[in-house]
Parts: C-alpha cells; structure tokens; sequence
C-alpha cells in the first residue's frame, strides 16, 4: 500500500472538504492507499463518514489525534485564517514511523490524476519533493524573510516525503525548533520554516502537481495538464463569492461523496450578482489584453 497523510482541524467544515480530496484520489487511482488523518478534533461522525469513503475503495485508514501540549508551543502568523494544527505536519516522520515514504496533501486540494505517479517518483537522495510557488508569490516571500534572489521558495500544501531519510538528517524537527526560536515573523507559519531550513535542497516537482493560484496566473496550463488543483488563498471554492475557473472541480467530487447536496457558504443574491460581474470584468478584460497583443 501506498501512504497518504492530511492533518485536519474540523472546525469550518473542513471534514466535507477533506471527502472531497479523499475521493478525488481514490477515484482517479489503480493503487490501495493507507490513509493517515492526524487530527485536532474530528468528531466520529465524521470519522465513521470519511471511513466510509475510504472503506469503499478497498483502502484503510489511520486516525491519529495530535496532543494539544504539542502544538501549544506555536503561533500562526498573524492575520491568516490558519490553525496551529498546521504545525503537525512537522510530525509525520514521527507519527509514521513504521514507513519509508507519504505523500502529504492539503484538505483544499483536488487531485485530477493518478497519484501514484507522483508518489513513485524517484527522491534520490532528497528528503523531500515540493513545487514552486508562482513567481509572484516566491518573489514576495523571499523578501518578506529576507532570502536570496537564487532561493525557490516552495509551497508545502503537497509534499512527497522520504521519511527515512528526514527521521535520519532531523530536518524536520530542526524546523520545529526554528519556529519556536526565530525572531522572523512566519507569516505563513511553517511553510516559511521549511522554506529556510531546506534552503534549496529539495526536489522540484512540476507546477502540474500543485496548481496554486499563483501558478494559474504564470503558467496557463490546459485542464488535461492539470494533475493536482490546489485552491491557495482565503477565497475557497466553497464560497460563494470565489470565482476560480476550477471551482466546479471541487463540486463535482464533492458530490461523490455523503456530503453531496451541501450549498455554497455565504450564499445570497448581492454575492452571486457580484461574483457574476467580477467574471464579466475579468473576461473583457482577458479579450481586451489579446486584442492589443493582435493589433501590435
């Protein structure tokens, strides 16, 4: 079996949007999946629905409930909308100790390819396998904590794991300790951490692996090249105001699963109307910027 890790704080519903992550590997994969949830407070409702999910595809599942005590240590960046559970995936070595390699995802991701093939890529001698930020985003890090021009700054939300190998350089638990320790301020919390312990020592995947919103906007990739969605930023799919042109995405596998029928958040009609004319502006705008480039 291949491994596959979230950590999940259930607060906001975030259950039904791990099912639809869930599903979106388990449907578009040959391959049987140990999944390892680490958890704040899933409640068993949700564990026995997610279960199902899982159950269904012939693979198993793992619960791990992460201590408060460990996680009381750290502090979000301010201003974000995350939780210190975050923090937790600088546990996975630890908590899967008996393994030698995980794929790690976000819970707002939809996977639209066989995982698998990430996940037998090669490491060599990595420890891990993440994928650039989009250029804006890389750039504004890098001087937000003050790194090298030279730097690839990676987003953490997927991640290919040597597990071995980062129980045996410690490289995680030393991100750990500069959390607790630095005087920087870690906007985005621990991805900033890895970003400044690994420096650029880490494999780079393909943009296709995890398609931020940044990336969207430099690498204009076609829905067939897309493996992995990754839906970065406050405005989720799930809102009403979102207009991401792969919010549908994440309704379709939504609606796979036991959550089906569940409405978008924040609804009413002064949020549709203005989503709608936002689309409007942004498409005249697109048609605008090809007419130029044609009459020059």
């Amino acid at each position: 079996m291949l491994n596959l890790v979230f950590v999940i704080n259930d607060k906001n519903d975030y259950a039904r949007h791990l099912g639809a992550t869930l599903i979106s590997v388990l449907l578009n994969t040959k391959e049987k999946w140990k999944v390892y949830i680490i958890h704040k407070n899933l409640s068993n409702k949700n564990k026995e629905i997610i279960t199902s999910i899982i159950k269904e595809k012939n693979c198993e599942v793992q619960y791990i409930k992460i201590s408060e005590n460990l996680l009381e240590k750290f502090e979000v960046g301010k201003g974000t909308y995350l939780d210190t559970i975050v923090f937790a995936r600088l546990y996975i070595p630890e908590f899967l100790k008996n393994e030698k390699k995980a794929i790690y995802l976000d819970c707002d991701i939809i996977v639209k390819n066989k995982l698998e093939e990430l996940y037998n890529l090669n490491l060599n001698e990595y420890s891990i396998l993440a994928i650039p930020d989009g250029l804006k985003d890389q750039k504004s890090s890098k001087e937000r904590l003050n790194l090298n021009e030279n730097k690839i700054y990676f987003n953490a939300g997927v991640m290919v794991m040597n597990l071995e190998k980062l129980r045996e350089n410690k490289l995680f638990e030393k991100t750990s300790y500069f959390c607790n320790n630095t005087k920087l301020k870690l906007l985005l919390n621990e991805q900033d951490a890895l970003n400044i312990i690994f420096e650029n020592n880490f494999m780079r995947g393909e943009v296709c692996w995890n398609y931020t919103h940044g990336n969207y906007e430099e690498y204009k990739l076609s829905k067939e090249e897309i493996k992995i969605i990754h839906y970065t930023g406050d405005k989720k799919p799930w809102d009403c105001s979102d207009y991401s042109p792969y919010k549908k995405e994440y309704w379709k596998y939504l609606n796979k699963t036991p959550w089906k029928g569940v409405k978008e958040e924040g609804r009413s009609f002064k949020v549709v109307l203005l989503r709608i004319l936002t689309i409007l502006k942004l498409k005249t705008r697109k048609y605008r910027y090809k007419l130029k480039n044609k009459n020059t």
